[in-house]
Formats: C-alpha cells, structure tokens, sequence
C-alpha cells in the first residue's frame, strides 16, 4: 500500500456504500480525487452510481472519459446498472461521455478549458457544478507517461472551481508502469486517494 504524509489513503477489501461511496458523496466542490481501481466491474459500479446521484439529486453536469472500455459500453452500463435515462441526460447536457484518448490528445481545446467551460455553461443553464470521471489509462496506452505526470501535477489539490475531478486509475498501471517517484507526485497532488479492491457485480451484456 503506497503512503504519504501529506495525504489520506483509504484501502477497502471490497466497494461498498457505506465506505467508499460515502467519502465520494462528501467530496466538495474543487475537490481533485484519485481511485486505483483492479477491474472494471469496480470501476462501473463506482462511476454508474455516483454519476445517478450527481445528475438526480445534485443537479450537476457529468463529464465521463473512459479508456478501458468504449463510450456506448458506458451508456450500456449507466443505463443497466444505475437506471440512467442516457439519452435524455445526454440530449439536456447533463450527460457527456467523450473517449478519454479524444479529450487528452484529439483535440486543440485542453481538457482543463473546457472543464472550465463547462462550468460557465452548468451556471448559465442552473446546474450546481460540474463533476469529471475520467480514466487516465490513455496516457498508459499512448506511452505518453511524462505527459501524464506533467498534466496531474499541473493541477491542484483543491481548487476554487465549481468542479470536483476523480482521476481513476488501473491498479495494473498504477502499480507497474509508473516509478515509485512519479507515484508519489501524482499522490502528492490530489487531495484523498483510494484503493479499491475488487466487487461482485451483474454482468453487462
């Protein structure tokens, strides 16, 4: 288990509402998380439940980049496992999935702009904020590692931004492929880390 001591680094055996999901549901706004997940049934129970309760009860815009698994196979569990009507959130700008690979390398606007944009469009429209769930593996694939360190670092702990970012991390990557020295700096900055262990969850066909 990786430590520091500037920052508090939760481990659970398993996810459950009453640990992990708790202390996300309490993360504020300017709030920059990271999560090292070990499979993606963990990671889709994660981001399929909190990304309900942020657009249903929180009345925010979520911004989904995920790598391991493709933008419909995303809408595929939103709508199987949390009951998300996809298309309508979608339709209202309440919902946007974009291919972590396209937002980080495909486009000339950077991803912190347009997160910035978005929370001038959440105010405009009367939204409470924005909340990114992004998968960082595309920097693993694209072998793109310095960049990695480079973006994480630039940003900070906390912010006076109405957004709350959660990196997720692949426990393979982040275990493996990265140096003990660069772990460190990506812990360094954010402001609460978890490990989470694998969970039980219904199979998305």
């Amino acid at each position: 288990m990786i430590n520091n001591n500037n920052t508090e680094l939760t481990q659970t055996s398993g996810y459950d509402d009453g640990d992990t999901f708790g202390k996300l549901k309490r993360a504020r706004q300017g709030s920059h998380y990271i999560i090292v997940y070990r499979d993606l049934p963990t990671l889709r129970k994660i981001y399929s439940q909190y990304t309900k309760r942020q657009i249903e009860e929180k009345n925010e815009i979520v911004l989904i980049l995920p790598h391991y698994e493709t933008t419909d196979m995303v809408r595929c569990v939103l709508s199987q496992m949390a009951t998300i009507d996809v298309k309508e959130y979608e339709k209202q700008d309440s919902l946007l999935i974009i291919d972590s690979a396209r937002a980080y390398f495909g486009s000339s606007i950077d991803i912190v702009s347009f997160v910035k944009s978005l929370v001038n469009y959440a105010d405009q429209i009367g939204k409470n904020g924005v909340t990114v769930l992004a998968d960082m593996g595309s920097f693993f694939c694209y072998n793109k590692l310095n960049d990695l360190i480079e973006y994480e670092t630039s940003l900070q702990r906390t912010s006076d931004m109405k957004a709350k970012g959660f990196c997720f991390y692949k426990r393979d990557d982040f275990k493996w492929r990265i140096s003990r020295i660069q772990r460190k700096k990506l812990l360094d900055h954010h402001g609460r880390e978890f490990m989470i262990a694998s969970t039980p969850t219904p199979t998305i066909k």
